[in-house]
């Protein structure tokens, strides 16, 4: 397999100088602790969780994931059986002191064994006041990142970079913050050392479980960006219009989504909504079942935003085909009636003034093909708008069109990100001949693009081809992407 790396001085194609920078929408979020910031009231941080807080968190994630969504690490999976030892990434929580929390596939208490060893290796090269990071073993990359009081671990024989596992446990550890808090979870462990995690955590598995599947096959995670449901700019206007009319005073942030996709932000001046926050939301809505049977009122953290409290969150599917999903998210835990109220009023006026039969279109289309572009050779391509960190690309088509040559591509995506982003020599294009596609890998100061073309497409042809999809691409970006979120 030959492959070929160009290099552009400034990540500029010829003939093509770089994009305008928008402004930020939410790809810069704000870790607000402590004292940094000068909040006026009133502010929309939450107040620090208490114990009532936690469990009626940890309640409602459990009624949120529902009887039909079984952890898949339960079960009498025997660790030393080849149906254990054939999954090709396994993820492991544990406490510093070497309690089992988590375990991505079979039973945390048969592998009560291979978590003290774990946790021997880590306390090993601390104790020579060191860290461990990564041991390679066979076709095995074991990372280990320590979180505070727990040790998460990834094991994976999927190629994947340390950097991209290392990424991945971080939005592991994101999602138990999102269910406990960052203060909760400190204060638990300075209590009790040894305290089993999983007595607070049980039923709320599943959204490890969802996260790490969607990992597995959704680009947003290592492109740290959200894909926004294409809508014309009039449609998106109208319904952004809405919920900033429809808003109550004690309300942070509504969220309108749909199929994994963004249809619309409302957010504080002041304030952002970092992608990595919208993931977990999104996992949320796609793992849970009760959203569909009801309206629901819950506690979530949101790390990126503030790890330390709750916010509190009224969630709704909008729609009859329950595509359409809701959040209104504040600060005030006794606002269910208004924002229920609040609900109503959107609803009613998405459907008078036509915007929710728009949705229901766009998610039926999903998205657009690849031949609207009508670039020669072209199979399919990831394009990132890096100043509001959003993503578009278009609809997977033969021969990606099978679940395995899907992975296969998303793989392949992977290595190209991480050999651009790599620490060690970094790269502003990337061209990649193999025998069964050609890759190339651009990133400029206001875009990244990954494309896919035949196997027989030269540098120069491909080159060419991404200036016509640039070209495509400024010309649909107000149907494509947010370029501007409506904030009060």
């Amino acid at each position: 397999m030959d492959a070929a790396i160009l290099e552009v001085e400034g990540g500029e194609a010829p003939g093509q100088g770089p994009p305008e920078v928008e402004s930020a929408m939410f790809s810069v979020g704000h870790d607000i602790e402590g004292d940094e910031l000068d909040i006026s009231l009133p502010s929309p941080i939450p107040p620090p969780s208490d114990d009532a807080d936690v469990e009626a968190a940890v309640g409602a994630a459990v009624k949120a994931v529902g009887d039909d969504h079984a952890h898949a690490g339960a079960g009498a999976v025997d660790p030393s059986g080849p149906e254990w030892q054939a999954h090709d990434k396994h993820v492991f929580i544990f406490s510093i002191a070497g309690k089992p929390i988590y375990s991505r596939w079979g039973d945390e208490d048969k592998l009560a064994s291979l978590f003290g060893v774990m946790q021997a290796l880590t306390s090993f090269v601390q104790e020579d006041d060191d860290e461990l990071e990564m041991i390679k073993a066979g076709d095995f990359r074991i990372c280990f990142q320590q979180r505070g009081p727990v040790m998460l671990v990834m094991a994976a024989r999927t190629g994947e970079s340390q950097s991209q596992m290392m990424m991945q446990l971080t939005y592991v550890y994101n999602q138990v913050i999102f269910i406990l808090t960052y203060s909760q979870l400190k204060r638990i462990f300075e209590q009790q050392i040894n305290y089993d995690l999983r007595r607070m955590l049980t039923g709320t598995e599943k959204f490890i479980d969802n996260l790490l599947e969607l990992m597995d096959r959704n680009p947003s995670f290592f492109l740290g960006a959200v894909r926004c449901l294409p809508l014309t700019a009039g449609v998106r206007e109208k319904i952004g219009q809405v919920l900033l009319n429809c808003r109550i005073k004690d309300l942070v942030f509504g969220v309108l989504i749909a199929d994994n996709q963004l249809i619309s932000l409302l957010r504080p001046r002041r304030y952002s909504l970092h992608p990595e926050d919208l993931h977990l939301i999104f996992n949320l809505v796609s793992c849970s079942s009760v959203f569909s049977t009801g309206e629901c009122y819950m506690p979530m953290c949101l790390p990126k935003f503030n790890n330390t409290g709750f916010l509190h969150a009224h969630v709704s599917y909008i729609d009859e085909a329950c595509t359409t999903c809701l959040l209104l998210i504040t600060n005030n835990r006794d606002a269910f009636f208004e924002l229920k109220n609040c609900r109503s009023k959107i609803v009613q006026n998405l459907s008078s003034n036509g915007c929710l039969g728009e949705i229901s279109k766009a998610v039926l289309h999903n998205s657009y093909r690849i031949d609207t572009m009508e670039v020669a050779d072209l199979r399919h391509f990831l394009y990132k708008s890096k100043s509001i960190a959003q993503f578009t690309s278009p609809t997977l088509e033969a021969p990606y069109n099978l679940p395995g040559e899907q992975e296969r591509l998303f793989r392949r995506y992977q290595a190209v990100h991480h050999r651009i982003h790599s620490s060690a020599r970094p790269l502003k294009i990337y061209f990649h001949n193999g025998q069964r596609e050609t890759l190339l890998g651009w990133i400029t100061v206001g875009f990244e693009l990954y494309a896919c073309f035949g196997p027989l497409v030269t540098k120069p042809a491909a080159i060419n081809a991404v200036l016509r999809l640039i070209r495509w691409m400024k010309r649909e970006e107000d149907g494509l992407f947010i370029q501007s979120s409506l904030v009060f």
